[in-house]
């Protein structure tokens, strides 16, 4: 298992304000963005080419971080966004090793 702590989003982040006004989540496209960001950056030798599953069970509010969880299996990457010990996203993601021709 691999874990990484994620860095919130600011109150200011463009996506916020219209999702949704007086109310602002964190817009699951943001969390997934972080979550290949934050895996790419930590394991450079993979290249994320699919969302195969995505479920999002809890919203992350506005200067909430989360911890990422991961395991890492031939040809996919099983993931958990943790909030306070509640998972509020969890998927899977399909990798392919840099530099492979597939």
């Amino acid at each position: 298992m691999w874990c990484k702590t994620a860095e919130p989003f600011a109150n200011d982040h463009p996506c916020l304000a219209g999702h949704f006004p007086g109310n602002p989540i964190v817009p699951g496209t943001l969390i997934l963005d972080r979550v290949i960001e934050l895996l790419e950056h930590h394991l450079p030798e993979f290249s994320i080419n699919e969302i195969i599953t995505a479920k999002f069970m809890q919203p992350l509010l506005p200067e909430q971080g989360f911890e990422l969880r991961a395991e890492v299996k031939p040809g996919q990457i099983s993931f958990e966004c943790v909030v306070d010990d509640q998972t509020i996203t969890a998927g899977k993601l399909a990798y392919i090793e840099s530099g492979s021709n597939l």
